[in-house]
């Protein structure tokens, strides 16, 4: 049996089971209670992912954790419905997704950026698109807002020309991940730009959801890559 498919201890499932636990309450919070509390539970949640990491990781890289580090300051941006404070929360993400990409292209060694390049095309225009629509769009934040929207393609891009030219049991996991990155990023930007102050409307829960299976996701990667590299 290869690695990546790996008999998981008692003790990773055991946290495993606690990440998608704690997941599941803050979108009950969310739901049904003062979203403050929302303050203590992403911290926790992603503390727990990062336990798991360093207990089941064979080389425990430190940009897992600095990319999660990020991830988490603007999640915690993003709980306030201020678009005073949005802007703080594109500048973390900002700095996530470059190191996540980064890190990304050193796991899969990526030498030929070409096929990425032309695969990031469509989804760069698809979003740009996207956000070029309302009218209500603040300003102060757009630069960021296209510098968030480029990266997310570039990553898709690289995703997806993966799984066409060289696709392995390695990278299901990061085809699950690039899938649940791009819902999560479509469900913030109509949430942001389309149904801004519409209360009977509100697509964080599923937001919060498919963040769990984005965090899970490229931790399942990340595990199943470095354990075929110590192969």
């Amino acid at each position: 049996m290869m690695k990546d498919f790996r008999k998981e201890s008692n003790l990773e499932i055991g946290l495993i089971l606690l990440f998608f636990l704690i997941g599941l309450i803050e979108v009950v919070i969310e739901i049904f209670t003062d979203s403050r509390i929302q303050y203590f539970i992403k911290p926790l949640h992603t503390m727990i992912l990062l336990v798991l990491y360093w207990y089941s990781s064979t080389e425990k890289n430190p940009l897992f954790f600095i990319n999660m580090f990020f991830l988490l300051i603007g999640r915690m941006y993003f709980i306030p419905d201020d678009r005073n404070i949005l802007i703080y929360a594109l500048i973390a993400l900002f700095f996530h997704r470059i190191i996540q990409i980064y890190y990304i292209t050193k796991l899969i060694k990526l030498k030929d950026f070409i096929p990425s390049i032309l695969a990031s095309i469509p989804f760069l225009m698809f979003f740009l698109y996207l956000v070029s629509i309302p009218e209500n769009v603040w300003v102060k934040s757009y630069v960021i807002l296209v510098a968030q929207i480029v990266l997310i393609s570039a990553l898709s891009g690289i995703i997806l020309s993966q799984y066409l030219l060289s696709f392995s049991k390695k990278n299901i996991w990061l085809s699950v991940f690039g899938l649940m990155s791009l819902m999560q990023t479509f469900i913030v930007l109509i949430e942001k730009f389309y149904f801004q102050g519409i209360m009977i409307i509100s697509l964080r829960p599923i937001s919060l959801f498919l963040n769990t299976m984005v965090c899970f996701s490229f931790y399942k990667f990340v595990i199943a890559v470095e354990s075929l590299d110590n192969d």
